[in-house]
């Protein structure tokens, strides 16, 4: 410490990176929705990783599949939160006139969402080909059971019904 304190600009960046650190450590879990982001942002990138791999992609096919996953993905995060946002406009809405233009802007909202699974289509097609965009659309399908399923039965975990054995009582003599 003795070497710190003799250098006083040592002891303000110290302080200062500390104070950064901490503000980060502590601002993180108060902000929910931020969390929510980076771990969407982390499983996104874990699934694009775990398709890449499946698909065997070379890099110039993963850097490109990676670039539309990630432009569809922002779309639909878009388009969700918008018919979101149009669900709290209706329920806020004063007069039917108000509803029914809401209504008319949801409706396009939601062709527009309808629309991406075909878009993901079109666009990933031609990048993987007719094998590959199959086994795509098949691994695709498994993921999304699997994690139907284990919001379905969180207590499973997705990995079925497992009986455990009676615990054994331990008698001490």
């Amino acid at each position: 410490m003795k070497a710190l304190a003799s250098h006083p600009h040592r002891v303000i960046k110290v302080r200062w990176i500390v104070i950064f650190i901490l503000a980060g450590v502590l601002c993180g879990p108060i902000n929910p929705a931020v969390h929510a982001a980076e771990k969407r942002n982390q499983l996104e990138e874990l699934l694009i990783w775990k398709m890449s791999d499946e698909l065997k992609l070379n890099p110039v096919e993963e850097k490109k599949f990676t670039e539309i996953v990630k432009s569809l993905n922002t779309k639909k995060a878009e388009l969700s939160q918008n018919l979101q946002s149009s669900i709290d406009k209706m329920s806020k809405a004063s007069s039917p006139k108000l509803k029914e233009e809401e209504l008319t802007r949801y409706r396009k909202v939601l062709q527009n969402y309808s629309r991406m699974a075909e878009e993901e289509f079109d666009r990933l097609k031609p990048l993987l080909g007719a094998e590959r965009m199959a086994q795509y659309l098949m691994i695709k399908q498994d993921l999304t059971n699997r994690i139907k399923t284990m919001l379905a039965n969180p207590e499973n975990n997705g990995k079925g019904n497992k009986t455990l054995p009676q615990p054994k009582l331990i008698e001490e003599k």
